[in-house]
């Protein structure tokens, strides 16, 4: 948001000098100057209602000035540039301020601009969030279609800027009362699909790895290896691995997870392919940073890059990318005889219960079992 301050100082009819305070603002530079004058009788209480306009523009917003004239757009600007921000944290690692995903929420927030645009907030109800959710899965109004789940989270995030809002006194109710949340934030609403939640199979796997291995994703295949050797999730690989975390001596790497505020590590195996891909990382590295994150240019373009790379490999539609190969890790290490707890701490899993769902009933689990009963069966 863009603010101007000065002081007018003119003369009225009578010839007496007056004085004013005058902030005028704007969020961007798309729209028109908005301004606010007060009154003063002298220079320096001017400037002391000057400071005071400025200091309530910057803290609480345009809105605490011209009440009931907020529009949708300023609100969400507001959030962008004091909420939604990068997070900070302590000597412990936990979060004391901010975002960890901005990017993830400032896109969300455009979204909700696109449709609410000018809008008064105040104007904005039940029945306008309902109809920004149909738009929003049919693709309909200038939208594009996504998934209930998409739809849901940035539904939150509507949610949580009218609760800045009612904080801040820019409206004097949130639409989204206790029943209206209910109704428009399906949490657990969408039943995930068969291939949505299976594992990347060996033989799909080495196809992409033999797709990723061309000059277009070569920069890509050390994380795909990362993931299938770790079980990593995709933030603690892309967003908080750091060289200091890896350990070639040892053959160890720090895998990084925060949940809420509260940041937690553990080390886990660094396998031969994967040490070898890390070295040839570390031959590329311009400056020895040991706080540079590991796979900082492989995030160029790697979604997109990997998205081609399973349709090309055969890999069906609607596979999940990361999930799928973190989820063939967990189910590999239990198919091999890995225990309930040793995956669980590899999986950073507080409760070993989490890692249950890698434990599938496979046909190498059901040979198994035939194999033990038959076995069984002979000795009566």
């Amino acid at each position: 948001m863009q603010i101007q301050r000065t002081i007018r100082k003119i003369k009225n009819r009578a010839g007496k000098t007056v004085y004013h305070a005058r902030v005028r603002w704007r969020v961007d530079a798309t729209e028109k100057w908005r301004e606010m004058l007060r009154r003063a009788d002298n220079a320096s209480n001017a400037q002391k209602k000057l400071d005071k306009l400025a200091a309530k523009i910057e803290e609480k917003g345009p809105a605490q000035l011209q009440a009931g004239k907020v529009t949708f757009r300023e609100l969400a600007q507001w959030s962008k540039d004091n909420y939604y921000v990068p997070a900070v944290y302590d000597d412990h690692g936990s979060k004391i301020a901010g975002v960890r995903g901005v990017k993830e929420a400032h896109h969300s927030v455009d979204n909700l601009v696109k449709f609410f645009g000018d809008t008064n907030i105040r104007k904005i109800d039940i029945e306008k969030l309902r109809a920004y959710k149909v738009a929003r899965i049919t693709g309909t109004c200038e939208l594009s279609k996504v998934s209930l789940a998409t739809v849901n989270r940035e539904l939150s995030k509507a949610r949580k800027l009218f609760n800045i809002a009612f904080d801040k006194e820019w409206i004097f109710k949130t639409p989204f009362t206790k029943e209206a949340s209910k109704e428009l934030i399906q949490e657990a609403a969408e039943t995930p699909s068969p291939l949505s939640i299976r594992e990347l199979t060996d033989e799909e796997a080495e196809r992409v790895m033999k797709v990723l291995n061309t000059p277009e994703g070569r920069h890509t295949l050390p994380v795909f290896i990362a993931v299938q050797d770790t079980g990593a999730r995709r933030g603690s690989l892309l967003e908080h691995l750091r060289w200091k975390h890896v350990n070639f001596d040892e053959e160890v790497i720090v895998i990084t997870s925060y949940k809420g505020k509260n940041v937690k590590r553990w080390p886990v195996p660094m396998t031969a392919r994967l040490k070898k891909e890390l070295l040839r990382l570390e031959l590329q590295r311009r400056k020895k940073d040991p706080e540079a994150l590991v796979f900082e240019f492989a995030k160029v373009n790697l979604r997109k890059v990997w998205r081609a790379a399973y349709a090309e490999a055969g890999v069906p539609q609607g596979v999940r990318l990361f999930y799928s190969v973190r989820h063939a890790f967990g189910t590999n290490m239990a198919n091999d005889g890995m225990e309930l707890p040793e995956l669980a701490r590899l999986f950073g899993h507080s409760d070993p219960a989490m890692s249950y769902r890698y434990y599938n009933l496979t046909k190498h689990t059901i040979d198994k079992a035939r194999n033990i009963l038959n076995k069984r069966a002979v000795r009566r």
